[in-house]
């Protein structure tokens, strides 16, 4: 015996609050600015970290192969 879906029986509601909306699009802003600091600082540090341990090869160093 098949059960019937329930969420067919849901409707959209397409009135949304001003207030929820506002809230929804301060909470998405928040989210965006805090991943652009977090890549900008967590990018440096890794391009700052790899500069450290990559060093450049020398000329005299192609002897070693």
């Amino acid at each position: 015996m098949e059960r019937p879906n329930p969420f067919l029986a849901l409707e959209p509601d397409a009135n949304c609050p001003p207030e929820l909306k506002h809230e929804l699009v301060a909470e998405i802003d928040l989210i965006r600015n805090v991943m652009t600091v977090v890549e900008l600082y967590v990018g440096d540090f890794f391009s700052s970290a790899i500069a450290l341990v990559d060093r450049p090869v020398s000329p005299s160093d192609s002897s070693m192969v």
